[in-house]
């Protein structure tokens, strides 16, 4: 059989890596370059011997531009603009029929929204011209939408390093025995994928894990086994003539009452005292204890659901504040009948 000469390889074309909208033209000057012919090669963009139209350096002049040459090919010119001296590619279809766009301005201004968002620009996304790269306060790269750094300028949201936050989650689990695998693999945002220190793995909610109020499945460790608090809080909103007292247990009394009690932002909040308590069923019954007496022998301390409605997503265990002192001599013997530890 006569033998077929091989293929010659098919040549592959380079591609603008780094900074896609930046290239250099034979004079030395960087080039911007409109996304949509990022995926022309450097090297194309060189001069393109022909003399300019009048017609076009008149246009140009009208819009804020000069025609500092053409090239690449008979369609495109390169502009310099009048404002800030940079050079931006574009078809001389779009000099005649509408208004260019300077990408050197366009560049200075995502730096001035960086600035202000407490970030620094570093360049444009390769494969998503609505992306760009952010060098963090924390010294990480980030990559976030340019609308949304606007927003962080604006001061409408906050921006948040994932890398930054990966080490805190880590560190969060391994403070409590667990070690952070991944994020959930059912997609939930607000789940995170752990494995305990028995080797057991499972989906937790990350703020049960920041709170500590986690139970693995394989090995147990119910809330009722572990340290608890009993607490007092003091409960004000003088606008509504509301002064009352909290009495209650948790394993974490701040989550308790910035997260779970529905309060206002208007109310203000007083973590007066905080028993710590060997376990959570030894909190519940010394708690339930003293609420039981409250009822029995200090009715008019107790305060009716009605008049927190609205104010607190609780029902029973709130007390008038004239209680105060009542309720702490309760404590106090609570405390001494369960020292710390």
């Amino acid at each position: 059989m006569p033998k077929t000469k091989p293929r010659s390889p098919k040549p592959t074309r380079p591609t603008v890596r780094g900074v896609p909208f930046d290239v250099v033209t034979n004079r030395r000057r960087r080039l911007h370059v409109p996304h949509r012919s990022r995926h022309v090669p450097a090297g194309e963009w060189r001069d393109y011997p022909r003399p300019v139209p009048e017609a076009w350096a008149r246009i140009a002049r009208d819009k804020g531009f000069r025609v500092h040459g053409r090239i690449r090919d008979r369609y495109h010119v390169a502009l310099e603009c009048d404002a800030c001296g940079g050079l931006t590619a574009h078809k001389s279809y779009t000099l005649r029929t509408a208004q260019p766009r300077c990408g050197a301005c366009a560049e200075a201004d995502l730096g001035d929204a960086a600035r202000a968002a407490s970030l620094t620009f570093l360049r444009r996304d390769d494969r998503n011209h609505h992306y760009g790269l952010y060098r963090a306060a924390c010294g990480h790269v980030i990559k976030r939408q340019f609308e949304f750094v606007e927003r962080v300028a604006a001061k409408l949201t906050d921006v948040r390093c994932e890398k930054c936050l990966r080490a805190r989650e880590q560190d969060e689990a391994s403070q409590r025995g667990w070690e952070r695998l991944g994020r959930d693999p059912q997609g939930n945002a607000n789940y995170r994928m752990y494995r305990h220190s028995c080797g057991h793995s499972q989906r937790v909610a990350r703020v049960n894990m920041a709170w500590d109020q986690v139970k693995c499945a394989a090995c147990g460790g119910a809330w009722n086994s572990t340290a608890s608090f009993i607490y007092l809080a003091r409960i004000e909103m003088t606008s509504r003539g509301i002064h009352l007292l909290k009495l209650g247990f948790s394993k974490t009394p701040v989550k308790r009452l910035k997260h779970q009690l529905g309060l206002p932002r208007s109310a203000k909040v007083d973590l007066v005292r905080v028993l710590p308590m060997a376990s959570g069923h030894v909190a519940r019954a010394q708690e339930a204890a003293v609420h039981a007496i409250l009822r029995r022998r200090h009715p008019d301390a107790v305060v009716p659901p009605e008049v927190y409605a609205g104010i607190l997503n609780v029902a029973s265990e709130v007390y008038e504040a004239f209680a105060f002192d009542l309720i702490m001599r309760h404590l106090d013997r609570i405390e001494a009948a369960h020292p710390p530890t």
